[in-house]
């Protein structure tokens, strides 16, 4: 295994994912072109939530079941943390507030 400083984005993606999994979320880690990759998570209208690093802190865009984007999240976390649980539990309480779909 290779320490948190080794990981590819996808590896450290799919990491975050799965913590987001374990939270109640259903989370995935797609790359969107390239080499970009997101943490893609449901939305209540039929389209997603896609985080990304793009910046200091994570953000995301909110698209319509249609891919129109219609809103954007950011938040404080930092873009660099290697905290998988901290980002997890970051992500999960903006994604909460903004029309992610928990599983139950």
């Amino acid at each position: 295994m290779t320490s948190a400083q080794q990981w590819t984005d996808e590896e450290r993606a799919e990491r975050i994912s799965e913590a987001l999994v374990a939270l109640g979320l259903d989370a995935g880690a797609e790359e969107t072109g390239g080499g970009i990759v997101c943490i893609v998570i449901p939305h209540t209208d039929g389209g997603v939530i896609s985080w990304g690093t793009a910046d200091v802190t994570w953000g995301a865009a909110i698209s319509n079941q249609d891919g129109e984007q219609i809103s954007y999240i950011s938040t404080v976390w930092p873009s660099d943390s290697e905290d998988v649980d901290g980002t997890a539990k970051a992500l999960l309480e903006a994604s909460l507030k903004n029309g992610a779909v928990r599983n139950l």
